[in-house]
């Protein structure tokens, strides 16, 4: 799951017409009302609209995410204010997901640049952070047996 991406919602957002004329791609679109596909929500229902696009691939490197990020809003900062204007959008954030490392606290840090331009632009900032992977095991040779 790590990665960085931003979410747009909004209970009146109509995200089909914002799509419409824009030149942002989302992995995931979801309008209001329409039934999560979920086993663990059956019966449930999206309660807003939203989209999802991915800003950064970096597989949980926190520095990497936010140096893609940052390429990603200045690229596309007039379709992401257009987006924060448009109507029906309550929320936008981007999602950083990384990963703990493996000591006793962690400190992390998000450059003045990125909560500036995100800030700006009406985006919130969001922090998931995921367990440390697991430590590939050591393959151990077989010895060969005397006959």
């Amino acid at each position: 799951m790590p990665g960085c991406v931003l979410h747009a919602s909004g209970k009146q957002f109509a995200v089909d017409a914002f799509l419409a004329e824009s030149s942002l791609i989302p992995y995931m679109v979801c309008h209001r009302g329409d039934p999560i596909r979920s086993v663990a929500r059956p019966g449930r229902r999206y309660e807003e609209s939203s989209l999802s696009l991915d800003t950064s691939s970096a597989d949980g490197d926190l520095e990497a995410e936010c140096a893609d990020v940052l390429q990603f809003l200045r690229t596309h900062a007039s379709e992401l204010a257009r987006l924060a204007q448009f109507p029906g959008v309550t929320d936008i954030r981007l999602d950083f997901a990384y990963n703990r490392r493996r000591t006793s606290f962690q400190c992390d840090y998000l450059p003045p640049e990125l909560l500036f331009l995100a800030g700006s632009l009406r985006i919130g900032i969001e922090l998931s952070l995921y367990p440390a992977p697991a430590k590939p095991r050591k393959k151990v040779k077989a010895k060969k047996r005397n006959t």
